[in-house]
């Protein structure tokens, strides 16, 4: 019997959680951006944004090649959830399933199964943390929770203060390249960048102070899809959603471009 470990949940949620067996497909199709959803309790937007600008610029091949799915008897050890922190503790400190997935990470691969932190539905529950919004995969979930495994608990993810490139190498397995944002950079170099976005995984990063963004949320990654009418394509994984914005308010709003070298 394969034997994993369930990573601690975030110290304080504003939803009650529960933790159960998800048999959602790990992908269905390509794995694309749209299948990213960030939870608003956990300050790890890059891992969002950076998943989602992978799914969308390869294909979705990159993921897939992240994820191996194994079909085994599978006991994951949830002895270090606080029983307190769910609204229905199970009986045991087990929970059996039939498969787990071998998720390849910088500094090793880490192998979860596909028992999730969820919603305290009765029946039909999905992902709390990072999610697929239309509820098809949890290839998303799967990846973030490898990643809590690592950091030794999704609170982590914030106490730790990781920055946006330490999870672009954990992710990807290699450090970004990138340009700083600032009123002298190029907007011919901003603009470059989104083009090259259609096929080189990119993000930005905003500036920290909401007084000083004008069309995005402050201090938030997002992952660049190319450009559209003169626009640069944005998706916001926090929201679901995608947004346009010119270059010279890219460039008022964003302290940072990374991509994949």
């Amino acid at each position: 019997m394969k034997s994993t470990t369930m990573p601690p949940p975030l110290n304080l949620d504003r939803d009650s959680i529960d933790v159960h067996v998800v048999s959602t497909p790990l992908f269905k199709g390509n794995a694309t951006f749209t299948q990213i959803k960030q939870a608003p309790g956990i300050a790890n937007c890059p891992v969002a944004s950076i998943l989602s600008a992978f799914a969308f610029a390869t294909g979705g091949t990159f993921i897939k090649s992240m994820v191996n799915e194994k079909p085994d008897d599978v006991s994951t050890d949830i002895s270090k959830v606080p029983p307190s922190r769910l609204s229905n503790p199970p009986k045991s400190n087990t929970i059996k399933s039939d498969r787990y997935f071998i998720v390849k990470l910088r500094g090793g691969d880490v192998e979860v199964s596909d028992v999730l932190y969820t919603d305290d539905h009765d029946s039909g529950w999905s992902p709390i943390y990072l999610r697929d919004p239309g509820d098809d995969t949890i290839w998303g979930s799967i990846i973030e929770k490898a990643l809590a495994v690592q950091f030794k608990g999704y609170e982590n993810f914030d106490a730790l203060d990781t920055k946006a490139n330490e999870f672009w190498a954990r992710i990807s397995g290699v450090n970004p390249d990138g340009i700083p944002i600032d009123d002298s950079t190029s907007l011919e170099d901003i603009l470059d960048a989104a083009k090259k976005s259609l096929h080189r995984p990119t993000i930005g990063a905003s500036k920290p102070d909401s007084a000083d963004v004008k069309i995005v949320s402050e201090f938030h990654g997002y992952a660049m899809l190319g450009v559209q009418d003169s626009k640069i394509k944005l998706y916001d994984a926090a929201k679901a959603t995608t947004i346009f914005i010119s270059t010279a308010d890219f460039r008022h709003d964003f302290q940072a471009i990374l991509w994949r070298k």
